[in-house]
């Protein structure tokens, strides 16, 4: 017998003792076929059927959290029902036109649009406008950003209602706070970006910028859906999208200074670079809403990113209503600018008012987001959400944001970057600057 011989009969010997010597100290039968559950050897104890099994979670767990299981648990009574609110008027159509038989042609709904600039990529400017509630105010707000000269094949809805394929398919009604129409929106050009869920507003971010990424995108912007927004008035040969094009020309130039984001009327039209977001790791999506542009946009100025503001590149209404025909904005003959049955000759005055009307509320801004509440129906269409409940629950993830954002930098407030020595690795490490039974209100 070789040596080779020799080492591989040892090596097999070894293995057998191996594997015997393992068997016998865990006490495994040799014969695995009787470890299936109801052909257990008669020395160990049997398994019990199935129907009398302990149950996932365990008895102490169940005794809990679980006692609808328990035959034995006393009912609970039901509380009483909470008032009902008064009806909410029905949502008009906000675009009659759209809705028409035959539809018009987009050549005809864009007859009067500006037209972008020769050689243009519909990739060079995109603009995301983010939306969960409100139909008649995204399309308000979309309908004004092509008629200040922005490419209907640049601007990019982002579905976020957590609603799946429903408005693709046409299965929620306009009362519907979730309501979305695709078709609509592809007659006039614009393209539509679904979410794969609802997302907070700080995941939301990060889903635009997972998306520009995907798409190449060095550069995008970002809006809010609550705006109306106009060219300058006073300069017929520009454009509000021509003037945010030159903005961004200059800081994609070597002159410009390191920077991450770039303002126009604060982020209400916001242009980013996507590469210095990513570089601080994106938004903190513990902060889901309020609060959360705090921390984002502070701890891009600790790292040394500049985030300027151009405010007269045009004009941004913050509103919270809509015109009574959309048409209008697009100067489309027979369609009069009209708010609340009154009409008016200048659009810019239009805007003032319907933008008095948001922060005049009751001398406050108290009825600053009350449009989010414009629409309660939808019941018994698919992914039904209470329109109130919904609004409840957004409020209180709200305030355990701010919380959040208190613990995360020792301090209630967004004047973070006001406190001395303070930078960005002292996150979740600095002691409450306030004491919880003090009383003191909380400077949010």
């Amino acid at each position: 017998m070789t040596s080779r011989s020799r080492y591989r009969l040892l090596f097999a010997v070894s293995c057998v003792l191996f594997t015997y010597s393992f068997l016998n100290h865990h006490k495994f039968p040799l014969n695995f076929d009787v470890l299936w559950p109801d052909q257990q050897p008669s020395s160990r104890r049997p398994t019990p059927p199935i129907a009398e099994r302990q149950q996932v979670p365990l008895a102490s767990l169940e005794s809990s959290f679980f006692t609808w299981s328990d035959p034995d648990a006393p009912p609970i009574p039901k509380p009483p029902y909470k008032p009902e609110l008064e009806e909410s008027p029905p949502i008009p159509d906000p675009f009659p036109l759209l809705s028409e038989y035959p539809a018009p042609s987009r050549k005809f709904l864009l007859q009067h649009v500006p037209k972008p600039p020769r050689g243009q990529s519909k990739e060079e400017a995109p603009l995301l406008i983010g939306f969960t509630r409100n139909w008649p105010l995204l399309l308000q707000c979309v309908t004004s950003y092509i008629a200040a000269g922005w490419p209907p094949s640049s601007i990019y809805v982002v579905e976020n209602t957590g609603t799946m394929f429903s408005n693709k398919q046409g299965q929620l009604t306009l009362q519907n706070p979730f309501y979305l129409n695709h078709t609509q929106l592809g007659m006039l050009g614009v393209n539509v970006i679904m979410t794969p869920t609802l997302l907070t507003f700080a995941q939301l971010q990060n889903f635009y910028l997972w998306t520009a990424l995907n798409r190449n995108w060095d550069h995008f912007f970002w809006s809010h859906q609550d705006l109306l927004v106009f060219s300058p008035p006073d300069d017929p040969s520009a454009t509000l999208y021509s003037n945010v094009l030159s903005v961004m020309q200059y800081l994609k130039s070597p002159a410009a200074p390191k920077w991450a984001h770039h303002f126009f009327a604060y982020d209400h039209l916001t242009l980013v670079n996507t590469d210095s977001v990513l570089s601080i790791g994106g938004w903190d999506t513990h902060i889901p809403f309020y609060s959360t542009d705090c921390d984002m946009y502070t701890r891009l100025m600790w790292a040394g990113f500049w985030q300027g503001e151009s405010p007269d590149v045009g004009l941004i209404f913050d509103v919270k209503t809509p015109v009574d025909d959309a048409a209008a904005l697009l100067s489309l003959p027979g369609h009069e600018a009209s708010f609340n049955g009154t009409v008016y000759e200048d659009l810019v005055e239009l805007g003032e008012v319907m933008q008095d009307v948001k922060y005049n509320h009751n001398n406050d801004n108290s009825g600053r987001n009350t449009w989010q509440l414009r629409q309660r129906g939808g019941q018994d269409e698919a992914f039904y959400r209470d329109a109130v409940g919904f609004e409840v629950g957004t409020q209180m993830m709200i305030e355990t944001g701010r919380r959040i954002f208190a613990e995360k930098w020792g301090h209630r407030g967004c004047d973070i970057a006001l406190m001395e020595g303070i930078e960005s690795g002292d996150a979740w490490r600095l002691e409450r600057d306030w004491e919880e039974d003090s009383g003191e209100e909380d400077s949010w």
